[in-house]
């Protein structure tokens, strides 16, 4: 009787192990056409146009390897119990008395089963773990690298793509969870879990479709961070449920799959939790916690306080505050209620979402820029420190026809310009027009960007180059803001104009700015030669001035000196001539004496007497050592 009962036992193993197989298969398989009808769908062509939708591919690569590792877990599961129904018929043929059942090399199903339950929850958990982080990195990268976010071709089509898959995640993730609570066919509880987890993305991305069929935009970014950091977050969990699946004390019969998400579970298995928990407080304190009043009494009341819980925190949402520089509005079930602005303070209200207070910083200094865009698509904003007429240092700039004051060569009309200005555009709201900021246009910055965009065409259409460029910006910063503010308030935007600001003003990057500076850099050149022309005649004119002055000075100096000496010389041989005529032998020793005492003065002189002619003298031309008496001058000896 107890061998029927154990072949019996085997054989019901053996058919759950074909189920377990054939199910997982077309879970597998289910998972397989999911993620590829997403991936191609919501990311290759982004025919749905909701990233909330695109993400939903890692539920469905998730829920295909916990479904293949069940798969591989059914086929071993079925040929170990063939191997245990194969040892049984032998032990009892009597047929293996040399040989150990145990031992035979012709079992190894079972030990190769008991390797994969071993082994294979932790490579799984590895390999998920992978999968979740690579895929979430390149669908952070592909976000934020892309040049436009994708625009849905039809909403409704869209909706209804969500629909389909919302219904055939939440129908398998509930048939998957519901068969696992069979042991046989536990390995199916994380694929269940997350083509549950599927379901909600689906219905995150059905609900940011419909919200945009509304007009309500904005809410895919919104519900697509909500699901990134979901998944980061389970990420997280199963790394950390990994780790410490090496430490926490286990039981032989114990199945439970490493990968197993408990957050998931408190979502479809939430009477699973509960008892987790039991189990770990009656293996902490070594008896059945679980089984006393206290606990009980928890068990029953955990649902209705977390239901209370969570009533209290919406009934809070009926408290709202509006902050320092700050004036609110008041809006029931989407209606303005009073168009008299809420001033700072605390405020009651109906709880979400049947009331709330729209708050705008009324006092807060806000700034467009005109004329250059930081950023375009997937280019890197763009802040230089330096500006350059040749270099571009914007990721985009504007255009702008300008007119000049110089004539085209063979025109009567004035001559066309091209200019490349940025101007940043501060502003904030008028606090007496704030309804018009709130409700007249949906997005007041853009309808003010493009407004400042149509006020500078006109204005630099009619202004002149060479004064945009230089002495003129003030002026024409001043006639902007003014012509900005007056467009505003004609479409009542509900905005104050505080500053325009013209920050470079220079022609076209590419081709315009190499030859404009060329043209610059020679009239700067130009003027330069001129002042050094001015310079030059101002040094050297009066520098000539003065040279012909002091050469006529000069002359003039020269010519009553000559004309003086000249009168004198003529006057004093005069003289000598009338004295010669009087006393000629006088007049001739007076000047030979005059000579030997003048021009003489310094030379030694040798009185010879002339009437001894044959006397001879030595003459001795050496210095003496000393003077003498005799030829010292005794006068000038005294003197000293």
């Amino acid at each position: 009787m107890q061998e029927n009962v154990n072949l019996s036992d085997i054989k019901t193993r053996e058919e759950k192990a074909r189920m377990l197989t054939v199910l997982s298969g077309i879970a597998a398989v289910y998972s397989f056409i999911g993620a590829l009808i997403v991936f191609i769908s919501g990311t290759i062509y982004s025919w749905t146009g909701f990233d909330t939708y695109s993400i939903t591919v890692l539920p469905y690569i998730i829920a295909l390897l916990f479904a293949l590792a069940s798969v591989f877990y059914g086929i071993l599961s079925g040929k170990a119990a063939q191997e245990e129904e194969e040892k049984s018929l032998l032990e009892k043929r009597k047929q293996t008395n040399a040989l150990n059942i145990e031992e035979d090399v012709r079992f190894t199903a079972g030990r190769t089963f008991s390797n994969y339950r071993k082994y294979a929850p932790q490579v799984v958990a590895l390999l998920g773990l992978v999968i979740i982080a690579v895929t979430l990195y390149f669908t952070w990268k592909y976000w934020t690298t892309r040049p436009v976010a994708p625009q849905p071709t039809n909403i409704l089509h869209s909706a209804f793509v969500c629909i389909i898959f919302l219904c055939l995640n939440m129908f398998a993730g509930i048939f998957c969870t519901g068969q696992s609570y069979d042991k046989g066919f536990r390995f199916l509880r994380p694929t269940g879990a997350w083509l549950t987890a599927g379901a909600a993305s689906m219905a995150l991305a059905l609900t940011a479709a419909l919200l945009q069929q509304y007009g309500i935009t904005g809410w895919d970014a919104v519900l697509r961070n909500i699901l990134f950091w979901a998944y980061a977050a389970l990420a997280v969990e199963l790394l950390l449920s990994f780790i410490s699946e090496f430490y926490r004390p286990r039981t032989s019969k114990e199945e439970r799959p490493v990968f197993e998400s408990r957050i998931l579970a408190l979502f479809t298995e939430p009477g699973g939790v509960i008892r987790n928990v039991a189990d770990m407080l009656d293996y902490q304190f070594g008896f059945k916690v679980s089984k006393t009043w206290i606990y009980s009494f928890a068990e029953k009341s955990i649902f209705p306080l977390t239901l209370l819980w969570l009533l209290s925190l919406w009934l809070f949402t009926g408290l709202s505050e509006v902050g320092p520089g700050e004036n609110g509005l008041r809006e029931r079930f989407g209606s303005l209620v009073s168009k008299t602005a809420l001033e700072p303070g605390v405020y009651l209200k109906m709880p979400w979402p049947f009331e709330k207070i729209r708050r705008y910083r009324i006092e807060e200094v806000r700034s467009i820029t005109l004329g250059a865009e930081l950023k375009s698509g997937s280019t890197p904003e763009a802040k230089p420190s330096t500006i350059l007429w040749t270099v571009n240092h914007y990721a985009k700039e504007t255009n702008y026809l300008v007119a000049s004051d110089k004539k085209g060569e063979g025109s009567k009309d004035n001559a066309i310009s091209i200019i490349e200005v940025s101007m940043p555009v501060h502003y904030r709201i008028k606090k007496d027009a704030l309804l018009d900021y709130a409700y007249n246009f949906q997005d007041p910055a853009k309808t003010l960007k493009d407004i400042g965009e149509k006020a500078a065409t006109n204005y630099f259409a009619q202004a002149d180059l060479q004064k945009l460029m230089s002495s003129g910006r003030q002026e024409a910063a001043d006639s902007l803001k003014n012509l900005i503010q007056n467009y505003a308030d004609s479409l009542k935007l509900g905005v104050e104009i505080l500053y325009v600001n013209l920050h470079d003003a220079h022609p076209p990057i590419e081709l315009v700015a190499p030859a404009f500076q060329d043209v610059i850099g020679a009239m700067e050149q130009k003027e330069a030669e001129i002042l050094k022309a001015k310079a030059y005649k101002t040094n050297t004119i009066p520098e000539a001035e003065a040279q012909g002055e002091r050469i006529v000075a000069d002359a003039e100096s020269y010519k009553y000196n000559t004309k003086m000496v000249a009168e004198a010389e003529s006057m004093r041989f005069k003289r000598q001539l009338d004295a010669y005529k009087v006393q000629p032998g006088i007049f001739r020793l007076r000047t030979y004496l005059d000579f030997l005492e003048s021009d003489c003065k310094n030379v030694r002189k040798y009185i010879i007497s002339g009437s001894m002619p044959y006397q001879i003298y030595e003459l001795n031309m050496e210095e003496k050592p000393r003077l003498d008496l005799i030829d010292a001058n005794l006068g000038e000896l005294s003197a000293k």
